[in-house]
């Protein structure tokens, strides 16, 4: 009798801490993690120590969290509404939540559930696809989930969870030919396909999202993206890396999720599908929808001036900023690639890397250290988000400060193929 095969292993957690502890307690001894800043203006920051520096850390790479409009939003709570209202969304919405959802299904051409956050739509939407219910209205087909080695964490997490229902597989970074031969044995296993991915990458880099739509429609596979960095930043609706590629409305095999905080400039996170068969499954099924409450009222009012604001044309000339401040970075870094807010400086051991960190932020300037378990070992990098309210000589001045710690500090000189 042949044994039963050894389960895979898809977390170590102790062994990540192990491996990791001494960095942490660097970084965050050195001021350069956790770190609770005592006030804000503008894209300076300052610390409990008393510097003040540039942070290139902020996500919202429009600046739209700093937008009048936005802020003033936030604060316009009704009386009648209150502060919040708890309850479970399968129990009650309300009504500005309902209205943004219309909103947003019009501006991004689906149908849009706003969540607190991304990693919250996640949970709700992923073990659904696992099980296989989105695929097709009132018929279950068997999944495998395909996801690129890159995808963001808080997708690669649910791993376990995905795995109870569907067959789960990784694919090395936009690797379309390795994706082809996976998604050519789940049809020969009878599994319909799903490629996992992000539009654009938390550590630099974007998918590849045209290449993908054609594949997908050759081999008839579905496509799962997270676009948290893309919203906003890309397309003549603010629509995204991934859908700014497609033309009309969100095609069937296309799940998408986003932020409402990044390039969008608001709070909060949510999900586009194509149909309202998919969406009535989610809010019915839905773990956190069904569960939890919604977004707070002061984030929904934000986000609802945020899509005024892109009906009114505000949206396009911040775009065409940050375009011109990641080109003048890349400029300076003599590194030219393609467009992203995100940039990532090698440096390679992790040692090195948190020396270049501490050095950066005594020239004035906060970029964020990454090391294993975020990256693999001996890849260490900075990691800059640059937003269309940085100066033009907060740029020239951080790459002068990159460039004298990358000379000083970096074993490695190039991690773009990994990113």
């Amino acid at each position: 009798m042949t044994a039963p095969s050894k389960p895979t292993r898809l977390r170590n957690t102790p062994f990540v801490i192990k491996e990791s502890s001494a960095q942490y307690e660097r970084a965050v001894g050195s001021n350069l993690m956790q770190v609770s800043i005592t006030g804000r203006k503008g894209k300076s920051v300052f610390l409990p120590d008393g510097r003040d520096v540039v942070e290139f850390v902020n996500c919202s790479y429009l600046g739209l969290d700093l937008h009048p409009r936005v802020i003033a939003a936030s604060k316009s709570v009704d009386d009648e509404w209150g502060m919040n209202f708890c309850c479970a969304r399968s129990r009650f919405s309300f009504e500005p939540q309902r209205l943004l959802e219309e909103e947003l299904s019009e501006l991004y051409r689906g149908r849009a559930i706003t969540f607190p956050s991304t990693t919250t739509a996640h949970i709700s939407l992923m073990p659904l696809l696992a099980s296989g219910v989105l695929f097709e209205e009132g018929a279950t087909r068997k999944a495998c989930l395909i996801f690129d080695q890159f995808a963001h964490s808080s997708m690669q997490y649910l791993k376990p969870v995905l795995a109870a229902e569907a067959t789960v597989e990784s694919v090395p970074h936009n690797s379309l030919e390795d994706l082809r031969r996976q998604v050519t044995a789940a049809r020969a296993r009878g599994e319909t396909a799903v490629y996992v991915a992000d539009g654009i990458y938390s550590m630099g880099g974007l998918c590849p999202a045209r290449e993908l739509l054609d594949m997908a429609e050759e081999l008839d596979f579905f496509l799962y993206v997270d676009d948290a960095h893309g919203l906003g930043i890309f397309g003549e609706r603010g629509e995204g890396q991934f859908l700014s590629q497609i033309k009309g409305d969100v095609p069937d095999r296309v799940i998408l999720t986003y932020s409402l905080s990044k390039g969008f400039g608001a709070y909060g996170g949510g999900l586009l599908v194509q149909g309202e068969w998919r969406e009535r499954l989610i809010r019915s099924y839905g773990q956190v929808y069904a569960f939890s409450a919604a977004q707070t009222f002061q984030a929904v009012y934000a986000c609802r001036a945020v899509v005024e604001l892109h009906h009114e044309g505000a949206i396009a000339p911040l775009q065409r900023t940050l375009r011109e401040r990641v080109a003048l970075f890349d400029e300076l870094m003599g590194r030219p690639l393609p467009f992203s807010p995100i940039r990532m400086v090698p440096i390679g051991d992790e040692e090195n890397a948190l020396k270049a960190g501490e050095e950066l932020l005594d020239a004035g300037y906060f970029a964020s250290v990454v090391f294993f378990p975020i990256v693999r070992r001996k890849s260490a990098q900075l990691r800059l988000c640059i937003a269309a309210n940085h100066t033009e000589d907060d740029i020239r001045g951080v790459a002068a400060a990159l460039r004298d710690v990358q000379a000083k500090y970096a074993t490695v000189t190039d991690l773009e193929g990994e990113l």
